[in-house]
């Protein structure tokens, strides 16, 4: 039997004693620190933040060039009693950043609608501008959306609107749009500290900046001084800060030099005591104006905090803690944003991993806070026999359900799904969403059919580097998805177009190493509109131009493309022997959940191994099931999913190497080991 190209297994490096140091620091096991480490984890600090970190660790949204010009702009609109229009993406990602921004602006008082795209496809449009306008909208907000859409905002300019773009797509090379404000991350000059976030979170920033202008510290000077005693006076460095960004920094050498600025302040922390007493007895009403901060809000003596930064963080850290308002904001629209991120395959780091990490903690803890959603989850454990919410759970059986209205041109359904408090009217949206994801599957089944012949007749499929087809008569909706299938298949980028009158409509999909948003930037000149990400992207075209369309992003691909000629790689986090497995060992490696994108869930080999008790299953046998020993070991159940061509190879005598992921299979006493096996070879 042949079988497909050997795959690459990329073994860890030799970090013995460092794993060593970090597994003692944090008491884990070795191998889950090598893991870590495989992921540039490399520090016992590092690994601390990226296990346990929360909310108190998420970034200021004041970081955004625009987001103080954003916020005050829609706290007036707010104000004003303004007719303001949120302006969202049919998909997961745009519903749920249309759910966080309307809940805001109702929560505040505000006049809100919200318009999520039907059959008119991706991005903003005219007609739907000329719409609102008749409805004296003053105020439009863009959600996941907006960032190449320069024409249409002018246009909304033109028809009196004010324009916040919130976006987490690429910015077009030609710069961003003359909005009033632009909110996103990935605009080049922007020093945000983390470029990617999905338009979710990128909405949810914006919402927690327009909350904060409620409070009363909102845009006030705050100092934060840090003080050691120096005889009968004190020295120190304070800073000055507003909206909790350090604006001035400077070092004293006795409070008389802090006087006056102690009275302008609007409130001071400290992490002195007696520098406390020293103000009040001079001025009795500073008393409740200043507060001795403790380090991350443990009652730790005077000193405990070591200089400035410290401080700094720490007087941050106890604001998120002891904030109800701000606790309430984020459990009211995290578990919206995990959907929203897991949903847009966002690389779960650094916000993102908070976000979702602590998303699902709220989704777990209280399932049918939203109805809609709740519905979903009933659903998924019930029929699916799953044993508890994760990012994988989310992203293979949840958020395809909400997905499938956008994809049917009536993404409005889960908007209101999961904007409803009314559980009546949550079942009957779930009903029409079960039954448009029905449709969705069937439609996808006919679209993949389709492409496959359209593929080998419009393609050379040895010889092109990227594949450009065409349909007419075919159901819009679901081409990204055909368009994934095809790139996993052939490990090509896939640009699928449907025709449809005088224009086509396109889903664009890559592999590592081809910037969709460079290809198309460089034909830009017959595209009607274009936007995405560099692995994923949407565009319109002229039907007369699909021909030098297809032409030019080949050319395009020759010059700038080298298709990866080693094979598909395996990045293999460490190796175990079946000694090494057990029910303890799954469930530390379930702390570095959630996984997906950026941190996959880890990767074993295991050599020498002997296959006992296989058997086949699945619609087609293509699911293979058997046990595995090693040096006579006691016997582990495996499945190897889709794995039916390497049934020969498992079906011999010989001696195997495996490439591996573990879970705990099963629910309750009836919980077992199980290896999801990845890739098989010989034991050489």
């Amino acid at each position: 039997m042949t079988f497909e190209k050997e795959k690459i297994w990329k073994l860890p490096k030799d970090n013995a004693v460092k794993i060593s140091e970090i597994s003692k620091s944090l008491s884990l096991n070795p191998k889950i620190i090598s893991a870590l480490i495989n992921r540039n984890i490399d520090t016992a600090e590092k690994a601390a933040d990226f296990l346990y970190g929360g909310i108190e660790s998420l970034h200021n949204p004041f970081l955004f060039a625009d987001m103080q010009k954003a916020v005050e702009r829609i706290r007036k609109a707010v104000d004003l009693r303004e007719q303001i229009l949120v302006y969202g993406d049919r998909d997961v990602d745009g519903v749920t950043a249309v759910n966080v921004i309307v809940n805001i602006i109702r929560l505040s008082g505000g006049n809100v609608h919200w318009y999520v795209p039907a059959d008119e496809g991706y991005g903003i449009h005219k007609d739907i501008l000329t719409k609102y306008a008749a409805e004296n909208v003053k105020l439009l907000i863009t959600v996941d959306c907006g960032i190449s859409a320069a024409v249409e905002i002018e246009y909304a300019k033109n028809l009196g609107m004010d324009v916040i773009v919130t976006d987490h797509h690429e910015p077009p090379y030609e710069g961003i749009p003359a909005a009033y404000a632009v909110i996103n991350p990935k605009i080049y000059d922007y020093k945000y500290p983390f470029k990617d976030l999905a338009g979710c979170s990128v909405a949810l920033k914006t919402a927690q900046g327009l909350m904060l202008t409620f409070t009363r510290s909102y845009n006030k000077d705050i100092l934060v001084c840090f003080a050691v005693k120096s005889g009968d006076d004190f020295s120190g460095v304070y800073l000055c800060v507003k909206n909790d960004l350090e604006i001035q920094r400077i070092a004293f050498n006795s409070v008389s030099e802090i006087k006056q600025i102690v009275k302008s302040s609007f409130r001071i922390y400290t992490n002195s005591s007696a520098i406390k007493d020293f103000f009040v007895k001079s001025d009795a009403l500073l008393k409740d104006k200043i507060e001795v901060v403790l380090a991350y809000g443990n009652a730790l003596s005077d000193g405990e905090i070591k200089d400035v930064n410290a401080l700094f963080q720490a007087y941050k850290i106890n604001k998120v803690k002891n904030d109800g308002q701000l606790k309430d904001f984020f459990d009211n629209n995290l578990d919206l944003c995990a959907l929203g991120t897991i949903a847009d395959s966002m690389p779960l780091v650094d916000e993102n991993r908070i976000i979702v990490k602590e998303g699902i903690k709220l989704i777990i803890s209280n399932p049918n806070a939203k109805p809609g959603l709740g519905l979903i989850i009933d659903d998924a454990i019930n029929l699916k026999n799953i044993n508890s919410i994760t990012a994988r759970v989310i992203s293979w059986n949840i958020t395809p359900v909400l997905n499938s209205s956008g994809r049917m041109g009536r993404g409005t359904l889960s908007a209101q799904l999961l904007m409803t408090n009314d559980a009546f009217q949550a079942k009957n949206l779930y009903a029409d969403i079960i039954k448009l994801n029905a449709d969705r599957r069937w439609l996808q089944y006919e679209n993949i059919e389709q492409f496959k012949v359209l593929l080998k007749e419009q393609c050379d499929l040895e010889k092109d580097k990227v594949f450009v087809v065409n349909a007419s008569n075919l159901e819009h909706g679901v081409t990204g998805i055909v368009a994934s299938q095809m790139v996993k298949a052939y490990f090509k980028p896939v640009f699928l177009l449907i025709t449809d009158g005088n224009e086509a409509t396109g889903a664009a999909r890559s592999v590592e190493g081809f910037d969709i948003i460079a290809a198309l930037e460089s034909v830009k000149d017959i595209l009607v509109k274009y936007g995405g990400h560099s692995q994923a992207a949407g565009f319109t075209i002229e039907h007369s131009k699909i021909n030098e369309f297809k032409k030019r992003i080949s050319d395009y691909a020759e010059k700038n493309y080298t298709p990866s000629d080693s094979g598909e790689s395996i990045v293999i986090d460490g190796e175990l022997k079946i000694s090494d497995i057990n029910a303890d060992f799954c469930r530390q490696i379930d702390i570095m959940e959630p996984f997906g994108m950026a941190n996959p869930r880890p990767v074993f080999c295991m050599k020498g191994i002997n296959v006992t008790e296989m058997s086949v299953f699945g619609n087609r046998g293509e699911h293979l099931k058997f046990k595995i020993s090693q040096k006579g070991s006691r016997n582990v159940q495996a499945v190897f999913w889709n794995g039916e061509h390497f049934s020969d190879m498992l079906r011999s005598e010989d001696l195997l190497d495996i490439a591996f992921q573990l879970e705990l299979a099963g629910k309750n006493e009836k919980e077992f080991v199980q290896l999801n096996i990845v890739d098989v070879k010989p034991s050489y």
